[in-house]
């Protein structure tokens, strides 16, 4: 069974987010004020493509709509809290406020040094997560709770119009464990893609995932078009649990053999994530990975392990260096994460959604946008 969280709760005062809605449900709110449902197209573009601050921007919407719209419902979900912009690489970091007063984190990436002009938002799916990963800063404050999909979607609203630049990429990497909030984190990719909103293509959409395998089999079931990425980190079943306990409930080579057996051709290559430590890039790793890259639809993305509250071992980049050797050797797919935003506490596994304090470690790397 998959794991279900309960939802929260709103105080009766509290307005619910217009972001919340897909097209079916947005056309029932329209069908109750008495509207057309080409209404509908107009809002979402005022939303997501022109993304408006406020009900009263919408220029070709009644007065008397925008009143009710007013009435019953906000427009951004989350607070916008602090920026931070790495000196680095530029990559940007956003904090933001929910009702509920818990923090979450959004990240920009710019480019991530190739030459495709990629530029990627990563967003939360979650406040906290339960994985208990231990590499992960995030897993380190608990789990609260599920995001709503207008909270996922309005991080790219807020980081857009903060930094005004229109990405063109999106990867649920950011706070959580995107999976365990399958129907809201799939309702916000959808919206993503709408072409009346950020006509964002399926190609250009990313979720990634530590091996919830119920929610796998129900991503394939259901012929999801996205992008789909597995952390992996451990070769040998017995050290994965120990670094993600996820192994124990949900072995990797059971997901393996689903995948090898369910995903259909035609999809997007999958992508296996792998988190570079000192004990886990030795020649028995790269032989065991040979063995699980024996079909072509998988791509293996190595991620040097960055600082954290954890007591791994970040290997020197020589050691690196020699495993990606031997991979490309045995001619295993590899591409190379670059550690985007480290400086700033932006890159994997070093989000958790604390309240930035310029004082703190990050010295004079950082620069605090208010």
């Amino acid at each position: 069974m998959l794991r279900v969280f309960p939802k929260v709760t709103k105080n009766d005062n509290m307005k619910q987010s217009i972001k919340d809605f897909d097209y079916d449900e947005l056309c029932s709110v329209i069908a109750d004020f008495g509207e057309k449902e080409y209404r509908v197209k107009q809002i979402f573009v005022w939303l997501y493509e022109k993304n408006v601050e406020d009900f009263d921007e919408m220029t070709n919407i009644s007065k008397e709509l925008r009143n009710k719209f007013n009435e019953k419902y906000i427009m951004s979900p989350l607070s916008f809290e602090d920026r931070q912009i790495s000196t680095i690489d530029g990559t940007e970091k956003f904090l933001f406020k929910t009702f509920d007063n818990h923090f979450i984190e959004s990240v920009l990436i710019k480019n991530q040094g190739d030459k495709s002009d990629r530029l990627t938002i990563c967003v939360s799916s979650q406040i906290g997560c339960p994985m208990g990963c231990r590499f992960c800063e995030t897993a380190k404050i608990g789990f609260k709770r599920n995001l709503s999909a207008g909270e996922i979607l309005d991080q790219v609203c807020q980081v857009r119009r903060m930094s005004g630049l229109i990405n063109n990429n999106v990867v649920f990497m950011g706070m959580g464990e995107p999976f365990l909030n399958y129907d809201n984190v799939l309702k916000a990719a959808d919206i993503m893609n709408y072409t009346f909103s950020f006509h964002l293509s399926v190609r250009k959409i990313t979720i990634s995932t530590c091996g919830i395998l119920p929610a796998i089999e129900r991503f394939i079931d259901e012929k999801r078009p996205y992008n789909l990425a597995l952390s992996l980190n451990d070769t040998d079943s017995n050290k994965r649990i120990v670094n993600m306990p996820v192994e124990k409930k949900y072995p990797f080579k059971n997901i393996a053999a689903v995948l090898k057996d369910r995903l259909p051709v035609s999809r997007n290559r999958l992508t296996v994530e792998y988190i570079m430590r000192k004990d886990n890039i030795s020649s028995e790793d790269v032989n065991r990975l040979k063995k699980m890259f024996n079909y072509s639809k998988v791509k293996l993305n190595l991620i040097p392990l960055n600082n954290g509250n954890h007591d791994l071992i970040i290997p020197e980049k020589h050691e690196m260096d020699s495993f990606i050797k031997k991979l490309e050797e045995m001619n295993i797919p590899v591409s190379i994460r670059k550690s985007m935003g480290s400086d700033i506490s932006g890159a994997c596994g070093q989000l958790s959604g604390k309240r930035y304090r310029l004082k703190n470690s990050m010295g004079g790397n950082v620069n605090a946008i208010h």
